[in-house]
């Protein structure tokens, strides 16, 4: 019977059943409980070989998990057991040692029993035994526990005592069944008092009874008929589908919101859309207020024409089956038209007192408290901002009227923040601020640079739309970042409370997509300013640090470039300035796997090698440059002579930012180089000799090996000749 076990499997259903889980963080715990889940079973050796892949499912009271096939018992496994070595088990004669003796007792094995185990430090002597495997169901009632409370959540509770287990919300049931139908068996553990049973739940106004099952296929079943659908995909298809049904009879349409659709799907077991009206002197409002009030608030898609109009309609989508009456509909519609209420009232009060006459309440606002008001915050950005727009100027980008425009944007960019609009939803600081801008009288600049100030929110939001409001948005992050970090505010592990990575990545996104600013001297100059606090340590080179990380970051997640390819930028970009990474980047993928430039790498590494663990400082000799009289070889002169002819080229291939022209000529290096490893020692016994060499090394690394990136960081799968020793042994022997 164990051995039919050893090849036998059955399908495994889990389910953790809880109070309603957030929906923000339901498909990441859903998909964390699946790879939990088959870590463990891979680790157990319970998967089949050609196992069909876990599912996993999810509504915000349960997390489910299937699996199709898993073992019903481990596979037999051979474990070896190393000993002493064995040069220690016997003696000179080949007689077994009192070391020997006592590890084959220990074992329970005898002398003549023990192997001989290969191993990495030599060869030892060992116990080679099967073991046999254990029964799923044992193994997975040790484990599962384990996996469902190892599910990472931004945030966890416990609801049994401080001592005891936490989790996102509290587990108020759960299923763990090997089998299916009558085949079926409940694994048996608990967690907090709850133990793993064959019943489940369905939908709360469906009712509370418990629900008896024997298997995945009769799980699925029975919960959907007490209005439960477990699949977030099927859920999804029915609120689109709905909201096609309810608006087919007319030209409208639902404005396209994939995250709110997220947040239905991740919210309802159940979902049914329903459309609702309000008045239709509500569309006098701005579209970004009604849109807002209706998605942020009461998560409900807005409907417009084919034209993009907003028409005075709405869906809401209910956790229910029908709403036969209309009492639902009728309870959102009442609870929209209070909302709009509010917000055509505060739309007409903020009126009454214009951006400009709210400056002075600014002196009043907190903006950190360390960093002062948010008076104090816009003199830092209008200085900032000047900055900007000389460094603009000085590259003839800077339209005539920008800069007064851009400083008009600073000085306004912050007053919606003492608005009743603002006070009640504060999703909408800055776009208020714009659209009261634009009402008000300001120029249309001026009012788009305050509408678009917070842009880009993240890697994937876009940038402002002009140039004007890309410098405002650049000195509100700057601001804040390096503000940030002379208050010690810097981000650590997953704790970011200021937002200065968003920032970070804010910056440079504006800066590769929009400005194509030098990044590094704006920021130096910005952490001198002062911000009225104590002299912060490093603040620059922490600064520095953080950006080139942000950068790596933009360049590996939105310009798509390669992690070797990111790395060798961020630690050798020489003289490039960030806005030109992107086509540096794209330039050396262009050349990534040619058989030279991979050469190339390798000489790279090597030479990097040399330098940092062969050579002593005191091997470089006092000398400041290479040589040309100290060369013994032609191999070393060849080389030389090419890296300086290669430099006039590169150079004027650098003013022009030709990166791809300029990295191919580099690699036209690679057979000097890799004659001069073949045939050149360089740490020769000569002291003057050696010491000529490393400099040409050094040389050669600095022009031309991290001229633009560190081609050591690069990924190599080339075999060239560049890998001969070069401490005085050839070939194992040693040189003369």
């Amino acid at each position: 019977m164990k051995e039919l076990e050893t090849f036998r499997s059955e399908p495994l259903l889990l389910e953790v059943g809880s109070e309603e889980i957030p929906a923000r963080v339901l498909a990441a715990a859903e998909q964390s409980l699946g790879k939990r889940l088959e870590g463990v079973l891979q680790k157990l050796r319970l998967l089949p070989s050609e196992a069909s892949s876990i599912k996993t499912f999810s509504t915000p009271r349960r997390l489910v998990a299937f699996v199709p096939e898993v073992l019903l018992r481990q596979p037999e496994k051979t474990e070896e057991i190393a000993g002493p070595p064995f040069k220690v088990a016997f003696d000179k004669d080949g007689r077994p040692t009192r070391a020997a003796e006592s590890f084959a007792q220990k074992n329970g094995v005898t002398v003549e029993s023990l192997v001989r185990i290969e191993t990495p430090k030599g060869l030892y002597l060992g116990v080679r035994r099967l073991v046999r495997g254990r029964l799923a169901r044992e193994l997975l009632a040790e484990e599962l526990p384990g996996v469902i409370l190892g599910i990472g959540f931004p945030k966890s509770m416990y609801w049994t005592s401080k001592t005891g287990p936490r989790f996102i919300r509290p587990i108020r049931w759960l299923v763990a069944l090997m089998g299916e139908g009558t085949r079926s068996r409940a694994i048996p553990f608990e967690i907090a008092g709850v133990e793993a049973r064959n019943y489940t739940y369905g939908h709360r106004v469906a009712g509370a009874a418990k629900i008896r099952t024997h298997g995945f296929e009769e799980f699925s079943r029975k919960l959907r008929e007490r209005q439960v659908e477990i699949s977030p995909q099927c859920r999804r298809d029915r609120v689109k589908n709905d909201i096609e049904v309810l608006l087919e009879a007319s030209s409208l349409r639902a404005v396209d919101d994939p995250a709110l659709e997220d947040w239905v799907v991740n919210s309802t077991e159940w979902p049914r859309a329903i459309m609702g009206g309000f008045d239709q002197r509500f569309l006098n409002l701005p579209r970004e207020i009604l849109v807002t009030v209706m998605r942020d608030h009461q998560k409900y898609f807005a409907v417009e024409d084919v034209q993009g109009n907003l028409q005075p309609k709405f869906i809401a989508v209910m956790n229910v089956d029908s709403d036969p009456e209309g009492f639902i509909r009728q309870g959102h519609e009442r609870v929209l038209t209070a909302r709009f209420s509010d917000a055509e009232f505060f739309w007409q009060a903020d009126q009454k007192r214009p951006l400009p006459d709210r400056m002075d309440i600014l002196e009043r606002v907190t903006y950190q408290a360390q960093l002062g008001s948010y008076a104090d915050k816009i003199r830092r950005m209008e200085a900032i901002t000047l900055e900007i727009c000389a460094q603009l100027e000085g590259q003839g980008r800077l339209a005539s009227g920008e800069k007064e425009q851009a400083l008009r944007a600073v000085r306004l960019s912050k007053c919606d923040l003492t608005t009743q609009m603002v006070g009640e939803f504060p999703e909408l600081q800055g776009v208020v601020g714009g659209l009261y801008a634009r009402v008000q009288g300001e120029p249309q600049a001026v009012a788009d640079a305050i509408y678009d100030h917070y842009k880009p929110q993240s890697v994937e939001d876009g940038c402002p739309r002009s140039v004007v409001g890309s410098i405002v948005s650049l000195a509100d992050k700057l601001d804040s970042l390096v503000a940030g970090f002379a208050a010690g505010l810097d981000p650590t592990g997953s704790s970011d409370p200021f937002g200065l990575r968003r920032a970070g990545n804010g910056i440079v996104k504006i800066v590769m997509e929009h400005l194509k600013l030098n990044l590094l001297p704006l920021v130096a100059i910005v952490a001198e300013m002062d911000f009225g606090l104590p002299p912060a340590e490093n603040l620059t080179s922490r600064l520095e640090e953080f950006l080139q990380d942000r950068t790596a970051y933009y360049l590996q997640s939105v310009a798509g470039l390669r992690y070797d390819t990111v790395r060798a930028m961020v630690s050798g970009a020489g003289t490039v300035p960030i806005p030109d990474l992107c086509e540096l980047g794209k330039a050396l993928e262009r050349v990534h796997d040619t058989e030279d430039f991979q050469a190339l790498a390798v000489a790279a590494k090597r030479t990097r090698n040399i330098l940092e663990k062969s050579a002593k400082a005191e091997d470089f000799g006092e000398l400041k440059g290479v040589d040309a009289a100290l060369f013994r070889t032609q191999e070393e002169r060849d080389l030389y002579n090419a890296y300086l002819g290669a430099l006039n080229v590169v150079d004027s291939y650098e003013a022009s930012s030709d990166y791809a022209s300029a990295l191919v000529k580099l690699a036209e290096l690679r057979p000097f180089v890799d004659r001069f490893f073949d045939k050149v020692l360089v740490m020769d016994q000569d002291v003057s000799v050696r010491a000529n060499r490393l400099r040409l090394l050094s040389e050669l690394m600095a022009g031309a090996f991290s001229r633009f990136v560190d081609l050591s960081q690069i990924e190599s799968t080339a075999l060239t000749s560049v890998g001969v020793p070069t401490s005085g042994m050839e070939n194992g022997k040693r040189m003369p």
